[in-house]
């Protein structure tokens, strides 16, 4: 094994044709969550509602965005700042491009673009071992930051008397799902290698994802001060999100408060991870518009506060981080070859 890669790592591939499919059908998906929204609606009044949105709002949310990727590589940037393995924060930013893209076009609850970033850091020099603990320290205060704000959001429902029967079976299901991740990456950290049963030990694979989670650091793996910032920058990604949700509906002239904004923003991304679909299209669009208008927004403003979040948070970015994620893929791959 050659001393820069990392074993045990799956490969990751481009959007294929599963993927395709699974994009076309969100897209019509959305087409129907559209067209059913503005049933109810006015179309004239939604087209002029999206023409008017304020280009002040909107230059916001952009930094907004911006600030979702800084957060993200602030959390891989932190972590190596404890090693020898310094990197720059400007390449970061650009793996955390490419993570948070992977993460949306690849359903895999964050784990393709954590893939490809921990494959990205072992072609730029980085020990596997240093790779694998950034892995494990940035997969842990993903899967928990994400559990946080989700039970705040339906705590929130709770303590409002709007947690009916109709969300519980989704809170139910969202709650089992990442407490299960988030206790697997924490048995991850705690035993490292010896959570591999020693029967599969004989299978090489196997025993080289045991030795190399055997050499993860464990000074920095226990680091409760590391992993607690680590823990509070991921939350700060959702928190930028759904503040890009308020600033698009206040650019489009609605008096949502914070609080409603992070609650539609924040069951609209519980419902799109729990479905299937590619990138969520569709089940964020119809549940956030939903929510919005259930919370007092007439359905033409919230379904164009609604678009103009996505395009800023998925459309937007769609290229540059395509183009990233395959210069990565590419450069990986070549560097692969010449081991």
């Amino acid at each position: 094994m050659h001393p820069k890669s990392v074993p045990g790592l799956p490969e990751i591939e481009l959007p294929g044709i599963g993927v395709a499919i699974g994009w076309l059908s969100g897209l019509l998906l959305l087409g129907v969550i559209v067209g059913f929204a503005l049933h109810f609606g006015d179309v004239q009044v939604f087209l002029s509602t999206l023409r008017s949105a304020n280009p002040l709002w909107l230059a916001v949310a952009v930094a907004c965005q911006i600030a979702t990727y800084a957060c993200a590589a602030a959390v891989w940037f932190r972590i190596f700042s404890r090693t020898e393995a310094r990197q720059s924060f400007a390449g970061l930013f650009k793996l955390a491009v490419v993570q948070l893209f992977a993460n949306q076009a690849l359903p895999s609850g964050g784990f393709s673009g954590t893939v490809i970033v921990a494959k990205g850091l072992a072609r730029r020099g980085v020990a596997p071992s240093l790779v694998m603990t950034a892995l494990l320290v940035d997969g842990f205060s993903y899967y928990a930051s994400y559990l946080m704000v989700g039970l705040l959001a339906f705590v929130i429902l709770w303590h409002s008397s709007d947690l009916g029967t109709a969300w519980l079976p989704l809170a139910t299901a969202f709650v089992l799902v990442l407490l299960a991740l988030v206790l697997a990456t924490f048995l991850l950290i705690r035993r490292q290698g010896r959570i591999i049963p020693k029967a599969t030990l004989r299978w090489a694979p196997a025993a080289k994802m045991a030795a190399i989670l055997g050499s993860a650091r464990t000074d920095m793996l226990r680091d409760g001060k590391l992993i607690l910032e680590a823990f509070f920058l991921q939350i700060g990604v959702f928190l930028l999100d759904a503040a890009t949700l308020w600033i698009a509906a206040r650019s489009v002239g609605l008096a949502v408060g914070p609080i409603d904004a992070f609650l539609s923003f924040v069951l609209a991304s519980v419902v799109a991870t729990l479905s299937p679909i590619p990138l969520g299209l569709g089940t964020f669009e119809g549940t956030c518009t939903g929510l919005l208008h259930v919370m007092g927004s007439g359905i033409e403003a919230s379904l164009a506060a609604t678009l103009i979040l996505r395009g800023f948070t998925l459309w937007l970015p769609m290229v540059p981080g395509l183009w990233l994620m395959r210069s990565e893929m590419d450069e990986t791959a070549l560097h692969d070859t010449d081991l």
